[in-house]
């Protein structure tokens, strides 16, 4: 994935050149992350009919829910973090550097 199209996912997610299976996945993660007490079957259903499997489905509820706990605990304690501090493992696979995102999403704003 190009590193524009990487900056796009991160900072806003609609404006990127995404499938709908990516957009049914991403619009699932923000109603988990911002209004968890209205998910319903509905939400697990649409992932399905977007191609995902059970399994793909738990590790998409899980990696969620675990990125929403480490930043209600860092909130807890008062933890600073980089807004886009993101493991080697992700920037590997979308193919960038760290560097390349960051220049990317800052190139408008300097």
């Amino acid at each position: 994935m190009p590193v524009d199209e990487v900056a796009k996912v991160i900072s806003n997610w609609r404006k990127a050149d995404l499938d709908d299976q990516e957009k049914a996945m991403l619009a699932f993660t923000e109603k988990f992350t911002l209004t968890p007490d209205q998910m319903a079957d509905e939400d697990i259903d649409q992932l399905r009919q977007a191609g995902f499997n059970e399994d793909q489905i738990l590790a998409i509820g899980l990696g969620a829910g675990y990125r929403n706990w480490v930043d209600r605990i860092a909130d807890l304690l008062g933890v600073e973090e980089e807004k886009f501090d993101f493991p080697e493992e992700i920037l590997k696979a979308f193919g960038v550097t760290l560097e390349q995102l960051q220049s990317s999403l800052y190139e408008e704003t300097e």
